[in-house]
């Protein structure tokens, strides 16, 4: 290779996908990522529509609800990082079929529980499913697509967030009412089952950027310049990682956010029944009026930080900071107000600023090292969402539900701090990461 300094890299570096497959198959793919995405949500957050049933039915507490929608996150916290380095070091196509197998199958088991204390030991294997999805299906995306359009393509796939945790909820609910709550988890489990069984059509990065790399290295007489695949030491990785300021600093401020929508999200269904007495069908229903909303909040924001992010790259860090304020400003006079639109607002302006943590975590390392810096985020995002639920459950316990909201919101602001702090040093880290790449080739000649 041609001696190239860190700084022509960066101002050179190829603005183009690492995995390259045709339109039509890409499509095809992403589709299938999209579904199991849609119902990793649906599993993850349906169950929250009917908490006031399980609470009736099983004569728990709100800490001990909590606790059980604890038990998701606290399973994903413990389980993002193996699952990760799996898919790093294996294969993203075996990590992706294995979790989503794994999550389904134990929604059905979760219709044969007990107590409280079986169903949360249950839902604690489903959080394990759910732990690395996100960051092992986003890194096979963004290798398929270039870095320029990662805000767009990531906010898109984002939507399947919103549809998944609204859709979850109403189908919760509906099934539960109707035919029992333990029968919501049979039939929701088993249709997650069957598409998770799709995952196996997607095909293996590893092979299809190696068949790439042998048809250039073939055209250009025996050399290639693409991205080297490389078997990754799992004490080298955490040591990298662990030094990496600007993503550590976003991922705590990431996780306080998430901790705290956790509080209202776990509550929100409790909160629509006892504050306007209505049934918990029609509070999902309530809740449902977020899907819209996301629907635009989530490209829409992806394509503002890829305007933003043109003129500077630490619209990462702050779009999401500002995000947050605007966010908990208006949840604070929405929960206050008991006003359904102002909720709504606020959800979405949270969702407008998400997608940036996404682009960033896989933005802030070298390529070989995406699916582990994404599970780093998730793990700090399932850890501290983990003592959401929990935290908020204490709270509604001493000052009933309406008055921990309220209180809750100001906890957006530390997370904003945090934010401020690590879109200064942002700079420093990305041009480290492609500093790596650039001792191993990834920068063209």
């Amino acid at each position: 290779m041609a001696s190239v300094t860190m700084e022509q890299c960066v101002e050179e570096e190829k603005d183009e996908p690492l995995v390259l497959l045709p339109r039509g198959k890409r499509m095809f793919f992403v589709a299938i990522l999209y579904l199991c995405f849609t119902f990793d949500l649906a599993i993850r957050y349906g169950v929250n529509a009917i908490l006031p049933l399980l609470q009736n039915d099983l004569g728990i507490s709100g800490t001990q609800i909590g606790l059980l929608s604890s038990a998701v996150f606290l399973g994903m916290a413990i389980f993002v990082m193996p699952f990760s380095f799996f898919g790093a070091q294996y294969g993203q196509k075996k990590a992706i079929s294995l979790c989503s197998i794994l999550w389904s199958g134990v929604t059905v088991l979760c219709g044969f529980a007990q107590g409280a204390v079986s169903l949360a030991l249950l839902r604690l294997g489903v959080g394990a499913g759910n732990s690395a999805y996100a960051a092992v299906s986003t890194d096979m995306l963004t290798s398929w697509y270039k870095k320029s359009s990662w805000g767009k393509v990531l906010g898109l796939y984002n939507t399947a967030m919103t549809i998944g945790a609204v859709v979850g909820m109403i189908l919760f609910a509906a099934i539960a009412e109707t035919m029992g709550w333990r029968m919501s988890f049979y039939i929701i489990g088993g249709i997650s089952l069957v598409i998770s069984l799709l995952t196996f059509l997607i095909p293996d990065n590893r092979k299809v950027l190696a068949e790439q790399k042998a048809k250039e290295a073939a055209a250009n007489g025996g050399k290639s310049n693409g991205v080297e695949q490389k078997k990754l030491s799992a004490g080298e990785t955490f040591k990298f990682l662990l030094t990496n300021k600007a993503l550590l600093l976003m991922c705590l401020g990431a996780g306080i956010a998430v901790m705290t929508l956790n509080i209202g999200s776990t509550f929100m269904s409790i909160y629509y029944v006892n504050m306007m007495g209505i049934s918990a069908t029609a509070a999902a229903g309530l809740i449902a009026l977020s899907t819209p909303i996301g629907l635009v909040a989530y490209p829409l924001g992806g394509a503002i930080l890829d305007k933003w992010y043109q003129k500077d790259r630490r619209a990462r860090m702050w779009m999401p900071m500002v995000c947050i304020v605007l966010a908990a400003v208006i949840f604070f006079f929405g929960y206050k107000m008991v006003s359904v639109p102002m909720i709504l607002i606020a959800g979405g302006f949270y969702n407008l600023g998400n997608t940036s943590f996404h682009t960033a975590a896989h933005e802030l390392v070298p390529v070989w090292y995406k699916s582990v810096s994404y599970g780093i985020y998730v793990l700090f995002i399932q850890l501290l969402g983990a003592v959401g639920p929990t935290l908020g459950g204490i709270m509604v316990d001493k000052m009933g539900v309406q008055a921990a909201l309220v209180n809750s919101s100001f906890l957006f602001a530390a997370s904003a701090v945090l934010l401020f702090l690590a879109g200064g040093i942002y700079i420093k880290y990305y041009n480290r990461a492609r500093e790596e790449e650039l001792s191993t080739g990834v920068c063209p000649e």
